[in-house]
């Protein structure tokens, strides 16, 4: 158990590299790698079985449909800036029908 905890913290601190970084997943990798998830051996233990970082395993398990997300995706929509009136003829500080500069438009910083 020692020498397991001892190469995991030299992975995660960076003091040793994985045996298989960078290098391609083969078939075999990916089914070892669904076959030790289905048995139940924890993610940090499958990664260094493959000679993997935790991250590379953990993309792998997601892209193989066995992770999924633990959050919805976040909706993003463009939002429109909207021109606050400030001048004495429109109420815009910048307006651009009347010239003047230092306009506040909601949305933008």
């Amino acid at each position: 158990m020692e020498a397991y905890q001892e190469e995991l913290i030299a992975l995660r601190s960076g003091k040793k590299a994985p045996e298989r970084s960078g290098e391609y997943w083969s078939k075999e990798d990916l089914e070892t790698l669904q076959n030790l998830f289905w048995e139940g051996v924890n993610l940090s233990e499958i990664a260094i079985r493959l000679g993997r970082n935790e991250v590379a395993t953990y993309q792998q398990l997601a892209k193989s449909g066995l992770l999924s997300s633990q959050c919805r995706p976040r909706k993003r929509t463009k939002r429109q800036a909207k021109a606050e009136c400030l001048c004495p003829s429109c109420g815009v500080t910048d307006c651009r029908s009347c010239g003047k500069e230092g306009a506040i438009y909601v949305g933008e910083v």
